[in-house]
């Protein structure tokens, strides 16, 4: 995921979930994207499931 999508997601995350500001966010994306001590607990299951739909819907939205 290239900078400025992990941007995107963290803001939308942040406009509709709004559970982790898009700050905490980025920091869990830089971890998830730069090594392999990933933390999927408490705060950090939602923005897993999140990144799912994330990739599923541009997926969709490319096919059609």
């Amino acid at each position: 995921m290239k900078q400025e999508e992990r941007e995107a997601f963290a803001a939308a995350y942040a406009n509709n979930v709004a559970h982790l500001s898009s700050d905490e966010v980025m920091t869990f994306l830089e971890s998830y994207y730069t090594t392999d001590d990933r933390d999927y607990s408490g705060d950090y299951t939602s923005i897993v499931d999140a990144l799912g739909m994330w990739r599923d819907a541009i997926y969709y939205a490319r096919k059609t």
